[in-house]
């Protein structure tokens, strides 16, 4: 079977989708796919594993399809390594994921640089210069990015925003 169609079947199975439900069965039709190269098999297989679907929760392995993955250019994968930094309190790491996801056009890794800018987490606290990411990533219909917006609007002191 091709790579292809071994995701796209991986995909029914996880989702029940025409078929029952397995997510045991759509774990191994995607290795299967990700082992001979498929991009979207490869994001998929760190998604597996981050979520623990079909297999043992795992974050290193998790870590290892994802950057597998971000070498492929794949902005989700970038966005989920940088997820997972910020989870850890790495934060430069963190940083340099979400700017490698937003060079691959990743609207919602602008939403966290300007999170982290507003926290001043790994980098320099600047809240003019998160505000101007927030609406960078609005225009990009973020919605964790207007919500964002919106309250500071509302804020008289402009202070307490970006959750």
């Amino acid at each position: 079977m091709d790579p292809a169609d071994l995701y796209n079947k991986s995909l029914d199975l996880v989702k029940g989708r025409g078929v029952a439900k397995n997510e045991k069965r759509s774990f191994d039709l995607n290795a299967k796919a990700a082992a001979s190269g498929d991009r979207d098999a490869v994001l998929a297989m760190g998604w597996y594993y981050f979520n623990g679907v079909g297999v043992d929760r795992d974050l290193g392995e998790a870590r290892k399809w994802y950057r597998r993955s971000a070498r492929q250019k794949q902005p989700g994968a970038m966005f989920t390594l940088g997820m997972i930094s910020y989870e850890e309190g790495k934060f430069e790491e963190a940083m340099r994921w979400f700017e490698s996801a937003v060079k691959e056009g990743h609207a919602r890794s602008i939403y966290w640089i300007a999170k982290l800018y507003w926290r001043g987490l790994g980098i320099g606290r600047d809240r003019r210069h998160a505000e101007a990411l927030l609406e960078q990533a609005a225009v990009r219909r973020v919605p964790e990015a207007k919500r964002a917006l919106r309250f500071l609007r509302r804020s008289p002191s402009r202070g307490r925003a970006v959750q």
